[in-house]
């Protein structure tokens, strides 16, 4: 029998390795996840509903619930109902958000710089474009999975 080692495991170890570096960085802002939700819904600051982050973010929208309500907790965002649709709330960044994201930004510049030392630009390049290949090509088969959960 032959062994092998799943590539999934390997993307995990290096995102475990960088949400930890990440959550070192960061401990002091009173952050505690949802980094790049929070980053995404103050760049989108009020135009954006719960269900347009899950879906730019490709996420789940019951995830995205406890996303933004545990970054309401931490006191990062807030909801607001939609003017022009009352069903849906828009999101919105706290001052305390906007003070907190540029240095989430800064964080995110720095360990990425660290973690692509003495990789080429071409590198890079070619990592993000093979990582985009995988992505597309296991979509259809998590959309099909997708489809038949009732």
């Amino acid at each position: 029998m032959k062994l092998i080692e799943p590539i999934s495991r390997k993307l995990n170890n290096l995102g475990r390795a960088y949400l930890s570096q990440l959550a070192k960085q960061v401990e002091p802002l009173g952050i505690s996840r949802y980094y790049y939700a929070l980053t995404y819904i103050c760049y989108n600051d009020g135009r954006l509903t719960q269900k347009a982050l899950a879906s730019e973010l490709g996420k789940d929208k019951s995830l995205i619930v406890n996303v933004i309500d545990t970054l309401t907790e931490q006191g990062f965002v807030y909801r607001e109902v939609n003017p022009a649709d009352r069903r849906e709330h828009l999101l919105k960044v706290t001052a305390k958000g906007k003070k907190t994201v540029p240095k989430l930004v800064e964080a995110f510049e720095t360990l990425n710089k660290e973690i692509t030392e003495d990789i080429s630009d071409e590198e890079l390049r070619i990592f993000n474009s093979v990582l985009k290949k995988m992505e597309n090509n296991i979509k259809p088969s998590t959309e099909f999975n997708n489809k038949i959960k009732p």
